[in-house]
Protein backbone atom coordinates (compact mmCIF):
# COMPACT_ATOMS: atom_id res chain seq x y z
CA UNK A 1 0.00 0.00 0.00
CA UNK A 2 1.61 3.01 -1.13
CA UNK A 3 2.09 6.11 1.31
CA UNK A 4 -1.14 8.29 0.27
CA UNK A 5 -3.02 5.08 0.62
CA UNK A 6 -1.85 4.29 4.10
CA UNK A 7 -2.69 8.44 5.08
CA UNK A 8 -6.21 8.06 3.50
CA UNK A 9 -6.62 5.20 5.21
CA UNK A 10 -5.56 6.43 8.52
CA UNK A 11 -7.87 9.86 8.00
CA UNK A 12 -10.80 7.44 7.23
CA UNK A 13 -10.18 5.50 10.22
CA UNK A 14 -10.02 8.50 12.65
CA UNK A 15 -12.96 10.42 11.42
CA UNK A 16 -16.71 9.51 11.03
CA UNK A 17 -17.75 7.11 9.08
CA UNK A 18 -17.70 9.00 5.36
CA UNK A 19 -15.97 12.24 6.24
CA UNK A 20 -12.97 11.79 4.45
CA UNK A 21 -14.50 11.10 1.27
CA UNK A 22 -16.30 13.97 1.51
CA UNK A 23 -13.70 16.36 2.28
CA UNK A 24 -11.57 14.35 -0.87
CA UNK A 25 -14.45 15.34 -3.34
CA UNK A 26 -15.19 18.92 -1.76
CA UNK A 27 -11.33 19.70 -1.84
CA UNK A 28 -11.61 18.05 -4.94
CA UNK A 29 -13.92 20.18 -6.65
CA UNK A 30 -12.80 23.60 -4.67
CA UNK A 31 -9.18 23.22 -4.99
CA UNK A 32 -9.42 25.14 -9.06
CA UNK A 33 -12.10 27.22 -7.58
CA UNK A 34 -9.12 28.63 -5.09
CA UNK A 35 -6.97 28.62 -7.29
CA UNK A 36 -8.75 31.10 -9.89
CA UNK A 37 -10.30 33.60 -7.20
CA UNK A 38 -6.74 33.48 -5.66
CA UNK A 39 -5.24 34.51 -9.03
CA UNK A 40 -7.97 36.79 -9.42
CA UNK A 41 -7.49 38.49 -6.08
CA UNK A 42 -3.70 38.98 -7.03
CA UNK A 43 -4.60 40.69 -10.22
CA UNK A 44 -6.64 43.41 -7.99
CA UNK A 45 -4.01 43.65 -5.09
CA UNK A 46 -1.78 44.14 -7.85
CA UNK A 47 -4.04 47.01 -8.88
CA UNK A 48 -3.93 48.01 -5.28
CA UNK A 49 -0.08 48.24 -4.73
CA UNK A 50 0.02 50.33 -8.00
CA UNK A 51 -2.47 52.52 -7.31
CA UNK A 52 -0.65 52.91 -4.03
CA UNK A 53 2.37 53.83 -5.97
CA UNK A 54 0.42 56.60 -7.79
CA UNK A 55 -1.17 58.30 -4.79
CA UNK A 56 -3.35 58.02 -1.64
CA UNK A 57 -6.04 59.34 -3.54
CA UNK A 58 -6.11 56.48 -6.22
CA UNK A 59 -5.77 54.15 -3.99
CA UNK A 60 -9.05 55.43 -2.25
CA UNK A 61 -10.84 56.02 -5.53
CA UNK A 62 -9.75 52.77 -7.10
CA UNK A 63 -11.37 50.87 -2.95
CA UNK A 64 -14.72 53.01 -3.34
CA UNK A 65 -15.17 52.37 -7.28
CA UNK A 66 -14.70 48.73 -6.76
CA UNK A 67 -17.22 49.22 -3.82
CA UNK A 68 -19.73 50.12 -6.40
CA UNK A 69 -18.81 48.07 -9.26
CA UNK A 70 -19.57 45.25 -7.01
CA UNK A 71 -22.85 45.91 -6.50
CA UNK A 72 -24.24 44.53 -10.03
CA UNK A 73 -22.57 41.33 -9.39
CA UNK A 74 -23.92 41.47 -5.86
CA UNK A 75 -27.48 42.78 -7.42
CA UNK A 76 -26.85 39.40 -10.05
CA UNK A 77 -25.54 36.88 -7.48
CA UNK A 78 -28.74 35.87 -6.61
CA UNK A 79 -29.82 34.66 -10.24
CA UNK A 80 -26.64 33.23 -10.50
CA UNK A 81 -26.78 31.44 -7.14
CA UNK A 82 -29.84 29.89 -8.46
CA UNK A 83 -28.81 28.72 -11.30
CA UNK A 84 -26.61 26.92 -9.75
CA UNK A 85 -28.74 25.54 -6.91
CA UNK A 86 -31.13 23.98 -9.81
CA UNK A 87 -28.12 22.84 -12.03
CA UNK A 88 -26.42 20.99 -8.73
CA UNK A 89 -30.06 19.21 -7.64
CA UNK A 90 -30.81 18.32 -11.35
CA UNK A 91 -26.75 17.38 -12.12
CA UNK A 92 -28.00 14.62 -9.12
CA UNK A 93 -31.46 14.02 -10.20
CA UNK A 94 -30.66 13.32 -13.74
CA UNK A 95 -32.87 16.35 -15.08
CA UNK A 96 -30.77 17.15 -18.26
CA UNK A 97 -33.32 19.10 -19.82
CA UNK A 98 -34.29 21.44 -16.35
CA UNK A 99 -31.12 22.04 -16.24
CA UNK A 100 -30.71 23.74 -19.42
CA UNK A 101 -34.09 25.98 -18.95
CA UNK A 102 -32.29 26.76 -15.39
CA UNK A 103 -29.25 28.05 -17.15
CA UNK A 104 -30.91 29.74 -20.16
CA UNK A 105 -33.04 31.52 -17.35
CA UNK A 106 -30.57 32.53 -14.81
CA UNK A 107 -28.34 33.84 -17.95
CA UNK A 108 -30.58 36.26 -19.50
CA UNK A 109 -32.01 37.60 -16.38
CA UNK A 110 -28.17 38.36 -14.74
CA UNK A 111 -27.83 40.41 -17.68
CA UNK A 112 -30.72 42.71 -17.75
CA UNK A 113 -30.19 42.69 -13.79
CA UNK A 114 -26.81 44.85 -14.49
CA UNK A 115 -27.03 47.17 -17.36
CA UNK A 116 -28.57 49.53 -15.06
CA UNK A 117 -25.35 49.78 -12.90
CA UNK A 118 -23.48 49.55 -15.72
CA UNK A 119 -24.66 52.66 -17.49
CA UNK A 120 -25.00 54.56 -14.13
CA UNK A 121 -21.22 53.57 -13.81
CA UNK A 122 -20.35 54.67 -17.00
CA UNK A 123 -22.12 58.30 -16.63
CA UNK A 124 -22.80 59.34 -13.44
CA UNK A 125 -19.12 57.77 -11.67
CA UNK A 126 -17.91 60.76 -10.08
CA UNK A 127 -21.28 61.97 -8.57
CA UNK A 128 -21.79 58.54 -6.83
CA UNK A 129 -18.51 58.18 -5.22
CA UNK A 130 -18.41 62.01 -3.88
CA UNK A 131 -22.01 60.78 -2.08
CA UNK A 132 -20.54 58.13 -0.38
CA UNK A 133 -17.73 60.48 1.20
CA UNK A 134 -14.86 60.12 -1.17
CA UNK A 135 -12.81 63.50 -1.30
CA UNK A 136 -12.63 65.65 -4.95
CA UNK A 137 -9.45 64.31 -5.84
CA UNK A 138 -10.40 60.50 -5.11
CA UNK A 139 -13.86 60.65 -6.64
CA UNK A 140 -12.07 62.06 -9.77
CA UNK A 141 -10.43 59.68 -9.96
CA UNK A 142 -12.12 56.65 -9.05
CA UNK A 143 -15.19 57.80 -11.25
CA UNK A 144 -12.17 57.42 -14.58
CA UNK A 145 -11.51 53.50 -13.09
CA UNK A 146 -15.08 52.86 -12.82
CA UNK A 147 -16.30 54.24 -16.43
CA UNK A 148 -13.92 51.47 -18.15
CA UNK A 149 -14.79 48.59 -15.72
CA UNK A 150 -18.33 49.02 -16.33
CA UNK A 151 -18.32 48.80 -19.82
CA UNK A 152 -18.22 45.18 -19.81
CA UNK A 153 -20.42 44.24 -17.12
CA UNK A 154 -23.83 42.28 -18.40
CA UNK A 155 -21.66 40.78 -20.90
CA UNK A 156 -19.56 39.38 -17.20
CA UNK A 157 -22.57 38.57 -15.74
CA UNK A 158 -23.48 36.08 -18.45
CA UNK A 159 -19.71 35.10 -18.06
CA UNK A 160 -20.53 34.73 -14.13
CA UNK A 161 -23.86 32.27 -14.75
CA UNK A 162 -22.13 30.12 -17.66
CA UNK A 163 -19.02 29.56 -14.78
CA UNK A 164 -21.40 29.05 -12.08
CA UNK A 165 -23.37 26.46 -13.98
CA UNK A 166 -20.42 24.59 -15.52
CA UNK A 167 -19.32 24.26 -12.21
CA UNK A 168 -22.42 22.75 -10.12
CA UNK A 169 -22.01 19.88 -13.14
CA UNK A 170 -18.61 19.05 -11.56
CA UNK A 171 -16.42 20.81 -13.81
CA UNK A 172 -14.70 23.47 -11.84
CA UNK A 173 -11.21 23.37 -14.02
CA UNK A 174 -12.79 24.95 -17.60
CA UNK A 175 -13.40 28.28 -16.10
CA UNK A 176 -9.90 28.33 -14.02
CA UNK A 177 -8.32 27.34 -17.48
CA UNK A 178 -10.17 30.58 -19.05
CA UNK A 179 -9.87 32.70 -15.91
CA UNK A 180 -6.36 32.52 -15.04
CA UNK A 181 -4.67 33.79 -17.88
CA UNK A 182 -7.18 36.64 -18.07
CA UNK A 183 -6.30 37.64 -14.72
CA UNK A 184 -2.36 37.21 -15.05
CA UNK A 185 -2.98 39.27 -18.30
CA UNK A 186 -5.06 42.00 -16.16
CA UNK A 187 -2.23 42.29 -13.62
CA UNK A 188 0.43 42.34 -16.38
CA UNK A 189 -1.32 44.97 -18.75
CA UNK A 190 -2.03 47.49 -15.06
CA UNK A 191 1.40 46.89 -14.49
CA UNK A 192 2.54 48.34 -17.95
CA UNK A 193 0.47 50.92 -18.34
CA UNK A 194 -0.19 52.07 -15.20
CA UNK A 195 2.95 52.88 -14.22
CA UNK A 196 4.33 53.48 -17.66
CA UNK A 197 6.88 50.12 -17.87
CA UNK A 198 8.79 48.61 -20.63
CA UNK A 199 8.14 51.89 -22.53
CA UNK A 200 4.74 51.93 -22.78
CA UNK A 201 2.84 55.59 -21.61
CA UNK A 202 2.07 56.32 -17.86
CA UNK A 203 -1.68 56.13 -17.35
CA UNK A 204 -1.87 55.99 -14.01
CA UNK A 205 -5.57 54.69 -12.90
CA UNK A 206 -7.33 54.68 -16.65
CA UNK A 207 -4.59 52.06 -17.38
CA UNK A 208 -5.78 49.95 -14.38
CA UNK A 209 -9.10 50.25 -15.51
CA UNK A 210 -8.39 49.59 -19.54
CA UNK A 211 -6.81 46.94 -18.48
CA UNK A 212 -9.46 45.41 -16.67
CA UNK A 213 -12.28 46.38 -19.74
CA UNK A 214 -10.24 44.30 -22.14
CA UNK A 215 -9.60 41.26 -19.57
CA UNK A 216 -13.62 40.86 -18.72
CA UNK A 217 -14.44 41.10 -21.92
CA UNK A 218 -12.28 37.93 -23.33
CA UNK A 219 -12.67 36.22 -20.66
CA UNK A 220 -16.43 36.31 -20.54
CA UNK A 221 -16.70 35.94 -24.19
CA UNK A 222 -14.79 32.54 -24.35
CA UNK A 223 -17.03 31.21 -21.39
CA UNK A 224 -19.89 32.02 -23.15
CA UNK A 225 -18.83 30.71 -26.49
CA UNK A 226 -17.65 27.35 -24.77
CA UNK A 227 -20.81 26.71 -22.69
CA UNK A 228 -22.77 27.01 -25.76
CA UNK A 229 -20.86 25.37 -28.28
CA UNK A 230 -19.30 22.48 -26.00
CA UNK A 231 -20.18 22.28 -22.59
CA UNK A 232 -22.95 20.05 -20.83
CA UNK A 233 -25.56 22.71 -20.75
CA UNK A 234 -26.86 24.97 -23.19
CA UNK A 235 -28.74 27.76 -24.24
CA UNK A 236 -32.69 26.81 -24.92
CA UNK A 237 -36.04 29.14 -25.57
CA UNK A 238 -36.81 29.57 -22.15
CA UNK A 239 -40.32 28.62 -21.64
CA UNK A 240 -41.02 26.79 -18.45
CA UNK A 241 -42.47 29.24 -15.67
CA UNK A 242 -42.21 26.91 -12.41
CA UNK A 243 -38.03 27.19 -13.15
CA UNK A 244 -38.59 31.15 -13.44
CA UNK A 245 -40.55 31.38 -10.08
CA UNK A 246 -38.00 28.83 -8.47
CA UNK A 247 -35.02 31.24 -9.75
CA UNK A 248 -36.88 34.14 -8.23
CA UNK A 249 -37.63 32.47 -5.10
CA UNK A 250 -33.91 31.23 -4.37
CA UNK A 251 -32.53 34.16 -6.10
CA UNK A 252 -33.54 37.13 -4.44
CA UNK A 253 -32.63 36.93 -0.85
CA UNK A 254 -29.21 36.03 -2.03
CA UNK A 255 -29.00 39.34 -4.26
CA UNK A 256 -30.52 41.18 -1.57
CA UNK A 257 -27.97 39.92 1.10
CA UNK A 258 -25.20 40.66 -1.54
CA UNK A 259 -26.87 44.47 -1.62
CA UNK A 260 -27.25 44.60 1.73
CA UNK A 261 -22.96 43.89 2.13
CA UNK A 262 -22.24 46.81 -0.69
CA UNK A 263 -24.83 49.02 1.42
CA UNK A 264 -23.48 48.15 4.80
CA UNK A 265 -19.78 48.36 3.65
CA UNK A 266 -20.43 52.39 2.96
CA UNK A 267 -21.72 53.74 5.79
CA UNK A 268 -18.55 51.96 7.40
CA UNK A 269 -16.17 52.94 4.97
CA UNK A 270 -17.77 56.47 5.89
CA UNK A 271 -16.45 55.71 9.70
CA UNK A 272 -12.97 54.87 9.01
CA UNK A 273 -12.74 58.32 6.35
CA UNK A 274 -13.42 59.97 9.81
CA UNK A 275 -9.90 59.10 10.63
CA UNK A 276 -8.22 60.25 7.94
CA UNK A 277 -7.12 59.29 4.12
CA UNK A 278 -4.13 57.19 5.52
CA UNK A 279 -6.86 55.15 8.13
CA UNK A 280 -9.14 54.47 4.72
CA UNK A 281 -6.00 53.73 2.46
CA UNK A 282 -5.07 51.48 5.45
CA UNK A 283 -8.48 49.43 5.62
CA UNK A 284 -8.41 49.29 1.96
CA UNK A 285 -4.60 47.20 1.95
CA UNK A 286 -5.98 45.08 5.18
CA UNK A 287 -9.67 43.92 3.16
CA UNK A 288 -7.21 43.13 0.24
CA UNK A 289 -4.95 40.87 2.16
CA UNK A 290 -8.28 38.88 3.71
CA UNK A 291 -8.95 38.97 0.11
CA UNK A 292 -6.11 37.77 -1.16
CA UNK A 293 -5.53 35.12 1.64
CA UNK A 294 -8.68 33.89 3.14
CA UNK A 295 -11.58 34.84 0.82
CA UNK A 296 -10.34 32.65 -1.93
CA UNK A 297 -10.27 29.40 0.44
CA UNK A 298 -13.33 30.73 1.96
CA UNK A 299 -14.68 30.63 -1.88
CA UNK A 300 -13.45 27.14 -3.18
CA UNK A 301 -14.55 25.30 0.40
CA UNK A 302 -17.60 26.35 0.26
CA UNK A 303 -17.95 26.50 -3.61
CA UNK A 304 -17.04 22.31 -3.40
CA UNK A 305 -19.53 22.38 -0.43
CA UNK A 306 -22.20 23.76 -2.71
CA UNK A 307 -21.70 21.53 -5.09
CA UNK A 308 -21.52 17.90 -3.44
CA UNK A 309 -24.33 19.15 -0.94
CA UNK A 310 -26.71 19.87 -3.95
CA UNK A 311 -26.01 17.47 -6.20
CA UNK A 312 -26.41 14.48 -3.26
CA UNK A 313 -30.11 16.35 -2.73
CA UNK A 314 -30.73 15.70 -6.31
CA UNK A 315 -29.45 12.12 -5.95
CA UNK A 316 -31.60 11.68 -2.59
CA UNK A 317 -34.81 12.68 -3.97
CA UNK A 318 -34.23 10.30 -7.00
CA UNK A 319 -33.57 7.39 -5.36
CA UNK A 320 -36.68 8.18 -2.92
CA UNK A 321 -38.73 7.76 -6.09
CA UNK A 322 -37.63 5.21 -6.89
CA UNK A 323 -38.13 3.53 -3.70
CA UNK A 324 -35.29 4.65 -1.83
CA UNK A 325 -34.89 6.39 2.11
CA UNK A 326 -35.74 9.33 3.07
CA UNK A 327 -33.59 12.06 3.95
CA UNK A 328 -34.04 14.88 6.76
CA UNK A 329 -31.69 17.41 8.95
CA UNK A 330 -29.95 15.00 11.15
CA UNK A 331 -31.61 11.61 9.59
CA UNK A 332 -29.82 8.61 10.23
CA UNK A 333 -31.89 6.14 7.91
CA UNK A 334 -30.14 4.48 4.49
CA UNK A 335 -29.79 6.20 0.58
CA UNK A 336 -31.39 3.30 -1.46
CA UNK A 337 -30.46 3.95 -4.94
CA UNK A 338 -28.67 6.74 -4.63
CA UNK A 339 -25.69 5.38 -3.12
CA UNK A 340 -24.91 4.22 -6.76
CA UNK A 341 -23.87 7.22 -7.83
CA UNK A 342 -21.75 7.80 -4.65
CA UNK A 343 -19.63 5.20 -4.87
CA UNK A 344 -18.81 6.17 -8.17
CA UNK A 345 -17.29 9.31 -6.97
CA UNK A 346 -15.56 6.85 -4.08
CA UNK A 347 -18.27 8.98 -1.39
CA UNK A 348 -20.68 7.16 1.02
CA UNK A 349 -23.97 7.46 0.79
CA UNK A 350 -24.22 9.84 3.85
CA UNK A 351 -27.30 12.17 4.57
CA UNK A 352 -27.22 15.60 3.02
CA UNK A 353 -27.39 17.12 6.44
CA UNK A 354 -24.01 14.79 7.40
CA UNK A 355 -22.70 15.85 4.13
CA UNK A 356 -22.78 19.35 5.77
CA UNK A 357 -22.10 18.93 9.05
CA UNK A 358 -18.62 17.11 7.89
CA UNK A 359 -17.63 20.26 5.68
CA UNK A 360 -18.81 22.51 8.15
CA UNK A 361 -15.74 21.15 10.01
CA UNK A 362 -13.55 20.79 7.16
CA UNK A 363 -14.06 24.86 6.87
CA UNK A 364 -13.26 26.24 10.44
CA UNK A 365 -10.22 23.81 10.59
CA UNK A 366 -9.08 25.63 7.56
CA UNK A 367 -9.79 28.97 8.25
CA UNK A 368 -8.18 28.78 11.87
CA UNK A 369 -4.77 27.71 10.20
CA UNK A 370 -4.60 30.50 7.50
CA UNK A 371 -7.10 33.18 9.90
CA UNK A 372 -4.26 32.61 12.64
CA UNK A 373 -1.07 33.01 10.42
CA UNK A 374 -2.85 36.26 8.82
CA UNK A 375 -3.37 37.89 11.83
CA UNK A 376 0.32 36.73 13.51
CA UNK A 377 1.69 38.50 10.65
CA UNK A 378 -0.08 41.37 10.53
CA UNK A 379 2.65 43.75 10.72
CA UNK A 380 4.98 42.34 8.37
CA UNK A 381 2.38 42.03 5.94
CA UNK A 382 1.04 45.67 5.96
CA UNK A 383 4.84 46.98 5.74
CA UNK A 384 5.31 44.66 2.42
CA UNK A 385 1.64 46.35 0.83
CA UNK A 386 2.22 50.26 2.33
CA UNK A 387 5.15 52.06 1.15
CA UNK A 388 3.72 54.93 3.55
CA UNK A 389 4.80 54.17 6.87
CA UNK A 390 1.65 55.84 8.12
CA UNK A 391 -0.98 53.47 5.86
CA UNK A 392 1.07 50.72 7.16
CA UNK A 393 0.31 51.50 10.65
CA UNK A 394 -3.20 51.84 10.10
CA UNK A 395 -3.54 48.62 7.73
CA UNK A 396 -1.73 46.44 10.64
CA UNK A 397 -4.99 46.39 12.89
CA UNK A 398 -6.93 46.17 10.46
CA UNK A 399 -5.36 42.73 9.23
CA UNK A 400 -5.25 41.25 12.64
CA UNK A 401 -8.83 41.87 13.21
CA UNK A 402 -9.52 40.49 9.60
CA UNK A 403 -7.59 37.44 10.36
CA UNK A 404 -9.12 36.75 13.27
CA UNK A 405 -12.76 37.28 12.12
CA UNK A 406 -11.88 35.45 8.73
CA UNK A 407 -12.10 32.23 10.91
CA UNK A 408 -15.67 32.92 11.77
CA UNK A 409 -16.25 34.05 8.32
CA UNK A 410 -14.93 31.36 6.48
CA UNK A 411 -16.92 28.88 8.72
CA UNK A 412 -20.10 30.85 7.91
CA UNK A 413 -19.76 30.66 4.23
CA UNK A 414 -19.21 27.07 4.31
CA UNK A 415 -22.25 26.85 6.36
CA UNK A 416 -23.96 28.80 4.15
CA UNK A 417 -23.62 26.96 1.16
CA UNK A 418 -25.22 23.79 2.57
CA UNK A 419 -28.53 25.76 2.61
CA UNK A 420 -27.90 27.61 -0.52
CA UNK A 421 -27.52 24.48 -2.13
CA UNK A 422 -30.85 23.54 -0.77
CA UNK A 423 -32.41 26.26 -2.40
CA UNK A 424 -32.77 27.57 1.36
CA UNK A 425 -31.20 31.29 0.75
CA UNK A 426 -33.57 32.97 3.11
CA UNK A 427 -31.25 32.03 6.51
CA UNK A 428 -27.74 33.39 5.06
CA UNK A 429 -30.03 36.53 3.97
CA UNK A 430 -31.03 36.58 7.72
CA UNK A 431 -27.58 36.14 8.90
CA UNK A 432 -26.19 38.69 6.30
CA UNK A 433 -28.86 41.49 7.65
CA UNK A 434 -28.06 40.66 11.13
CA UNK A 435 -24.19 40.56 10.88
CA UNK A 436 -23.66 43.93 8.49
CA UNK A 437 -26.25 46.10 10.43
CA UNK A 438 -26.16 44.73 13.49
CA UNK A 439 -22.05 44.19 13.73
CA UNK A 440 -20.74 45.96 10.60
CA UNK A 441 -22.39 49.24 11.07
CA UNK A 442 -24.66 48.80 14.30
CA UNK A 443 -21.83 48.04 16.66
CA UNK A 444 -18.90 50.22 15.17
CA UNK A 445 -21.03 53.27 14.60
CA UNK A 446 -22.65 52.68 18.48
CA UNK A 447 -19.38 52.50 19.57
CA UNK A 448 -17.78 55.99 17.69
CA UNK A 449 -20.81 57.49 18.36
CA UNK A 450 -22.48 56.27 22.02
CA UNK A 451 -19.33 54.94 23.56
CA UNK A 452 -17.11 57.68 22.19
CA UNK A 453 -14.47 55.12 20.81
CA UNK A 454 -11.78 56.03 18.03
CA UNK A 455 -10.60 53.49 15.67
CA UNK A 456 -11.30 50.61 18.00
CA UNK A 457 -14.70 50.95 17.05
CA UNK A 458 -14.16 49.58 13.50
CA UNK A 459 -12.08 46.68 14.55
CA UNK A 460 -14.91 45.70 16.89
CA UNK A 461 -17.62 46.15 14.36
CA UNK A 462 -16.09 43.85 11.99
CA UNK A 463 -15.64 41.21 14.62
CA UNK A 464 -18.98 41.48 15.59
CA UNK A 465 -20.05 41.33 12.26
CA UNK A 466 -18.70 37.74 11.59
CA UNK A 467 -19.58 36.31 14.83
CA UNK A 468 -23.30 37.31 14.31
CA UNK A 469 -23.54 35.95 10.66
CA UNK A 470 -22.21 32.32 12.00
CA UNK A 471 -24.63 32.17 14.70
CA UNK A 472 -27.75 32.52 12.72
CA UNK A 473 -26.61 30.29 9.67
CA UNK A 474 -25.23 27.29 12.60
CA UNK A 475 -29.25 27.88 13.85
CA UNK A 476 -30.37 27.27 10.15
CA UNK A 477 -28.70 24.52 9.55
CA UNK A 478 -29.63 22.62 12.62
CA UNK A 479 -33.39 23.65 13.58
CA UNK A 480 -34.59 24.48 10.13
CA UNK A 481 -35.76 21.52 7.36
CA UNK A 482 -33.41 22.51 4.57
CA UNK A 483 -33.51 19.21 3.08
CA UNK A 484 -37.46 18.82 2.74
CA UNK A 485 -36.92 22.42 0.96
CA UNK A 486 -34.77 21.23 -1.64
CA UNK A 487 -36.87 17.76 -1.84
CA UNK A 488 -40.42 19.50 -2.25
CA UNK A 489 -38.47 22.21 -4.58
CA UNK A 490 -37.29 19.21 -7.06
CA UNK A 491 -40.70 17.82 -7.05
CA UNK A 492 -42.23 20.79 -7.77
CA UNK A 493 -40.33 21.53 -11.46
CA UNK A 494 -40.19 17.88 -12.37
CA UNK A 495 -36.78 16.75 -11.99
CA UNK A 496 -37.73 14.15 -9.61
CA UNK A 497 -38.06 10.82 -12.07
CA UNK A 498 -36.87 12.96 -14.89
CA UNK A 499 -35.64 10.73 -17.94
CA UNK A 500 -33.87 13.72 -18.78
Amino acid sequence: MSLRSRVAAGLDDALPTGWYPTWRRALGLGIPVTARNGVGQLMRTTDVVISAALSPAAVVGLGIADLFASLPFRASGGVIGASSTLTSQDTGAGADANRDEAFTQAALLAALVTLPFALVGIAFGEAVLGIVGADAESAREGARYLALVSVPMPLGALAAVSSATLEATGDTRTPTYVSVPASVFNAAASLVFGLGLLGAPRLGIVGIGAASLVAMTVRSLVLVGYVHLRGPVGFVRPGDPTIARQIVRIGVPQSAAGLVTAVAVFPFNTLVLQFGTAANAGYQLAWRVYTQVLAPVGRGVSRGASIVVGQRLGERAAADAGGGGGDAAGGDDDDGGADVAAAENDEPGLPAARVATALVVLGGGIALLLGGGVALAAAPIAGLLAADPAVADAATPFITVLGLSGVLGITNVVASASLDAAGETRIPFASRVVGMFGGYVGVSWGLYEIAGWGIEAAYAGQFACYALMLAVTAWGLVRTDWVGRATAMLDERGSVGSDG
